[in-house]
């Protein structure tokens, strides 16, 4: 089983780690950040990064965690989901790069179900670090994605 790279970044105490291959961009940096009119909460605004129009959700508000002090400085990580949308994270920290087995993944046990802000979706699997802390694998096709999924059975994981 080949290793996969993961970039590992903390919220709070969460620790979560996001496959490469979905990376755009990693950014700490001072930011001006238009908050847009309609947007949902989990939004803090648009930000024009690198000469590009990025949406920013803070992660906190889309785990369900109180807003972290207030700071110039923003650690994202930008992700394109579709041909026509960026999207960028705001985390507490980049921990940095790390390789985890396929063997180590696990899909996440949980009471949540997909009403509650997808939550299951965006985190579908943990993996078990060398030093027995888990790491909450993000599924960035679910970043947004706060309506109810239909429940279509059980979801297959690869």
């Amino acid at each position: 089983m080949a290793d996969e790279e993961y970039l590992i970044a903390r919220v709070h105490n969460l620790r979560l780690g996001i496959h490469c291959r979905d990376v755009k961009h990693v950014y700490t940096q001072r930011l001006t950040i238009s908050r847009m009119v309609g947007q949902s909460h989990i939004f803090r605004g648009i930000a024009n990064i690198d000469g590009e129009i990025v949406n920013l959700i803070d992660l906190r508000r889309r785990i369900g965690m109180r807003d972290a002090a207030e700071t110039d400085v923003k650690t994202l990580i930008a992700f394109q989901t579709n041909l026509s949308s960026v999207y960028a994270v705001i985390v507490d920290e980049i921990i940095g790069m790390r390789k985890i087995s396929e063997s180590k993944l696990q899909q996440h046990q949980t009471n949540l179900n997909n009403a509650n802000q997808n939550i299951n979706l965006l985190f579908p699997m943990v993996a078990c670090m060398q030093d027995d802390s888990l790491v909450h694998l993000l599924d960035s096709t679910y970043l947004e994605k706060t309506e109810a999924v239909e429940d279509a059975g059980s979801l297959e994981f690869f």
